[in-house]
């Protein structure tokens, strides 16, 4: 099988693998890429990322916040292939806008990460969505709640969609890789936890709730985010983007990880749970739809209730001051992504997908 491959992101492709990237953000050509090396019939894959002009593909991504250029070069190679799998539906509206119009070789999968235009109910996308979904063969939705939203307003695709946890590279994100832990770190360096998020974080919940926790003893290190508001925070570092070796040693260095989410009924927020969870570590995070597949309360991981301050603070003392059993829930997140959770579970599900499909 050939398949084409459209990532709403950008792939560095390589002769080699390269040590300061994860499997999504580069192609080697002639070597499986990302999740397909897991499957069982080894398909031919090309990826075809949204690289553009640094002006073209951010008016893309934040303006009409999808992306034209890549469709309009993948569309001519079509009847080359036999899957064209689109990763969000920023990659995906103008190729099905094009199969519903003109017939393909090609039949078209979609991950729906966003749930077409974040869940919208009504307006001007949600009809173009609504047409341009009409085309699609196949939908894979990494948060369960997302079928409600597609019996309200896409019903037609209900039967097209199947639901697939997503899965982190478990070796990739293995603790022993990571270099320093909070075990073996410099001990001058202060206890701290961790906030990873470069978007769509409650950093002003979180930033309450850290200040009423009052744990003098802990720094709170946001990873990715900077803001001049919390600059005069006690006890809280500010750390911009970061590289991905850089990213697993911060992780690996932490005492515990914080993932401040509002509620939204579409996938973000699991990569970086199931990431610090494969890296033995108890993360505390808000009880969202997206997030609901992803962890067993009190067990894989603890909770609080979304933008409640109190209750988060509550947590972060208890993550921070019982040691036993944080390392307990540290040790059933690591097991639980090692054995169900991963990047290999995940490839078998979508395999299966793309075999009903054809």
């Amino acid at each position: 099988m050939k398949i084409l491959f459209l990532p709403n992101w950008r792939v560095k492709k390589c002769t080699e693998i390269p040590k300061d990237k994860q499997p999504p953000d580069y192609y080697v050509k002639g070597q499986d890429y990302w999740f397909f090396r897991y499957f069982k019939e080894k398909p031919e894959v090309d990826v075809l990322d949204i690289s553009s002009a640094g002006w073209i593909e951010n008016f893309e991504k934040n303006k009409i916040r999808f992306y034209v250029i890549q469709a309009l070069r993948a569309i001519p190679k079509l009847n080359k292939y036999d899957l064209v799998v689109s990763h969000g539906m920023q990659s995906g509206v103008v190729v099905s806008l094009w199969r519903r119009l003109f017939k393909t070789k090609a039949k078209h999968i979609v991950f729906d990460i966003g749930a077409f235009n974040s869940a919208a109910e009504s307006g001007a996308a949600l009809k173009l969505m609504q047409f341009a979904s009409r085309s699609i063969d196949g939908f894979i939705y990494h948060t369960s709640s997302q079928i409600e939203y597609y019996k309200k307003c896409f019903p037609w695709i209900v039967d097209r969609s199947r639901f697939v946890r997503f899965g982190t590279d478990s070796e990739f994100f293995e603790i022993e890789d990571a270099g320093d832990t909070a075990d073996n770190k410099n001990v001058s360096e202060k206890p701290y936890c961790i906030c990873v998020g470069y978007s769509k974080r409650d950093w002003d919940t979180l930033i309450k709730a850290f200040e009423l926790a009052g744990q003098d003893n802990l720094t709170l290190k946001l990873v990715g985010h900077v803001d001049d508001k919390y600059k005069s925070v006690s006890n809280v570092e500010q750390i911009g983007f970061v590289s991905i070796n850089e990213l697993k040693k911060l992780i690996a260095g932490s005492k515990f990880g914080i993932l401040p989410l509002k509620s939204y009924n579409y996938s973000y927020g699991q990569m970086t749970l199931l990431q610090q969870m494969a890296m033995h570590k108890c993360v505390i995070t808000s009880k969202v739809p997206s997030l609901a597949d992803y962890f067993e309360d009190g067990v894989t991981a603890y909770s609080y209730e979304p933008e409640n301050a109190e209750e988060l603070a509550e947590v972060i003392k208890r993550a921070n001051n019982d040691n036993a059993a944080r390392e307990a829930m540290a040790a059933r997140a690591e097991q639980y992504v090692k054995f169900e959770n991963n990047e290999r579970v995940m490839a078998m599900k979508i395999e299966e997908v793309i075999k009903n499909i054809r």
